[in-house]
């Protein structure tokens, strides 16, 4: 009674397991993914390449040398590009077609349609066909606009940053400034006595010679500022030519001329003109 149900267990086994290789057989072949997908967009430019994902194995010998020829990439004027169409032995149903960049041939264009085309003749392990032209699209990436966004943010935080250091260095100047204004505290030589232990008298001459000392600093401080001014002052007669300095303003008549008076007439032609206007009054 035990060998028949083994026998039976067996059998069941075998049909089941028969039934699964049948199905595998009779399934249809067919692409079943790609990446990139058809109709993608920002692919890379560098490494310009079509994952393909099958149903059936694919890396036979045979199958490899058959399906060489069964794949291409073509651009928009339907020119072909150089191209490597690899099978992986440890995932059998995958095949890598791959942009050949050491071909002197090679050329991808920036933000260009690309269109592959998988032959009908594609042939897995078993030696059966795709049977049909299978054909996916996909967009390189546009690099240009990706470098003038790039350029944009670039500027913008740098903008920014500098807009920021201004800013910090305007606060600390007018922090600066505000606690160089703070008015001092009124001399009291009697809390000074108190605080150091010294005599009122002490106290006021040692102040005295502080802020003789601070107006001697003054002064030389306002001394140098003006020699350097004085100094840094541009004549134009140093740039100019037919250009004079002189040191300092002269009347016109240290130069032989005469003064004119209001109405643009010499003193002694104004006298002679009232002198012949009397006689004719007489």
């Amino acid at each position: 009674m035990k060998k028949k149900g083994l026998i039976a267990l067996l059998a069941a086994v075998m049909v089941t397991l028969s039934a699964a290789l049948v199905s595998a057989d009779t399934s249809e072949f067919k692409l079943l993914n790609s990446y990139p997908k058809d109709g993608q967009t920002n692919t890379s430019i560098e490494n310009v390449g079509v994952k393909l994902r099958f149903n059936r194995d694919l890396a036979s010998a045979k199958a490899q040398k058959n399906n060489e020829k069964c794949v291409k990439i073509v651009d928009q004027k339907g020119k072909e590009i150089p191209i490597k169409v690899v099978s992986n032995k440890d995932d059998k149903g995958l095949l890598l077609v791959l942009g050949d960049s050491t071909n002197k041939n090679f050329k991808v264009e920036n933000n260009a349609k690309y269109k592959l085309v998988i032959s009908g003749d594609l042939m897995d392990d078993n030696g059966d066909k795709l049977g049909q032209e299978t054909s996916l699209t996909f967009t390189t990436f546009n690099q240009r606009l990706n470098m003038m966004i790039n350029m944009a943010m670039m500027f913008l935080i740098f903008g920014g940053i500098t807009v920021m250091t201004i800013k910090n260095a305007n606060q600390q100047r007018e922090q600066k400034d505000k606690k160089n204004d703070k008015p001092e505290a009124a001399f009291n030589p009697y809390h000074e006595a108190k605080k150091t232990g010294k005599s009122v008298e002490e106290v006021i001459a040692e102040h005295k010679k502080e802020e003789e000392k601070k107006a001697k600093k003054a002064k030389r401080k306002n001394k140098e500022e003006s020699e350097y001014i004085k100094d840094s002052q541009l004549k134009l007669s140093e740039l100019l030519p037919n250009v004079y300095s002189v040191p300092a303003p002269r009347p016109i008549s240290a130069a032989g001329g005469k003064t004119l008076s209001r109405h643009g007439k010499t003193a002694k032609a104004s006298a002679a003109e009232k002198k012949t206007k009397g006689r004719n009054h007489k």
